[in-house]
């Protein structure tokens, strides 16, 4: 090797290890050395917004930089959900996912599969569906509802918040395990939904329990089943048995979370985790947490990510089995 090309290669070599300082490894070390942005695909005033704007408070006291929070409505959250995809994944974009991020690749309508295409950083918290039918209702249990459905299967009909939905995903596999004979009737919100019940127009919904918590406490709603785990926290539920408890394996939760771009540097995604591990883990946060009607159930980035992958794996049979995927495909015909 003559000695022209021997510098050759030395200034080869030095411009490599010069530019992989200016590289993730290099600029990481000192993430974020900006503000961060906090995607919500959802408007202001609902319940992803809210838990966006309390996690940003106290997220920003980690990481020492402002977390702006910033709505990207429309298109049943894929417009949010798809910039949050597209992003840089250099911890400087982050955002809110729920479990609705799930089940919208199932049916086709999603650009992404937000589940694979995203990095899970961190679990807020989640609260499970329920079935719920008028307070003076003669079906005391879950039982007697079910015998009263088979012996009157024109009659009998349950209220959804969108078809193919966890307000729907719930009560469906339920009614198919258990074979009850009954019908959903989608309704465009909670709100008309509880109203419809009210007024005796369905006979049960597949309710957010938040949304009933006033009317279950003036004894005009009763919970007949919990799609949880475990039975509700909040003593007001106490009393109502989980779907497992009565032989039926449906768990259906509504859950909020933190994720960000797919293939983020670890440092910045441990950076992030941290932060948000001690943020989500105090116990003022996890009332405030509570407020917003969900259990402060914390997971890191592993479990997290797990959760999306099982979640959506098990989704996928469910509507599959209980014809859920072919009534969306009918509904975007």
């Amino acid at each position: 090797m003559t000695p022209i090309q021997r510098r050759r290669i030395l200034a080869t070599a030095l411009a490599a290890a010069c530019a992989g300082l200016t590289g993730p490894a290099a600029w990481s070390q000192d993430y974020p050395n900006r503000p961060v942005k906090m995607i919500v695909p959802f408007g202001p005033g609902g319940s992803s917004d809210l838990v966006a704007r309390l996690v940003a408070r106290d997220l920003e006291k980690q990481l020492g930089q402002a977390v702006v929070v910033e709505n990207k409505p429309g298109a049943a959250a894929m417009i949010g959900l798809n910039e949050l995809v597209q992003a840089k994944p250099d911890g400087y974009t982050i955002g809110i996912t729920n479990s609705g991020m799930v089940t919208q690749p199932l049916y086709g309508i999603a650009r992404h599969n937000y589940a694979t295409d995203l990095d899970a950083i961190a679990q807020v918290g989640e609260v499970p569906f329920v079935l719920a039918v008028r307070g003076d209702a003669p079906w005391k249990t879950f039982e007697e509802f079910a015998a009263y459905a088979r012996a009157n299967p024109q009659k009998t009909n349950y209220g959804i918040t969108g078809i193919g939905n966890t307000s729907h995903i719930g009560p469906a596999h339920l009614q198919q395990l258990a074979k009850i004979p009954m019908e959903p009737v989608n309704f465009d919100g909670g709100g008309s939904l509880i109203t419809s019940l009210l007024g005796g127009h369905i006979q049960a919904g597949g309710i957010n329990p938040v949304d009933i918590k006033e009317q279950v406490k003036a004894g005009k709603i009763r919970v007949l089943v919990v799609f949880g785990e475990q039975r509700l926290a909040d003593p007001l539920f106490k009393d109502a048995p989980t779907a497992r408890e009565k032989g039926y394996d449906v768990v259906v939760t509504l859950w909020q979370g933190i994720g960000a771009p797919k293939n983020l540097p670890e440092p910045v995604r441990k950076k992030l985790a941290d932060a948000l591990d001690k943020a989500l883990n105090t116990a003022a946060m996890q009332d405030s947490i509570r407020q917003l009607g969900l259990e402060p159930v914390y997971m890191g980035p592993a479990a997290f990510a797990r959760k999306w992958t099982d979640q959506q794996a098990h989704y996928k049979q469910v509507v599959t089995q209980t014809g859920i995927l072919q009534m969306v495909r009918q509904q975007v015909k």
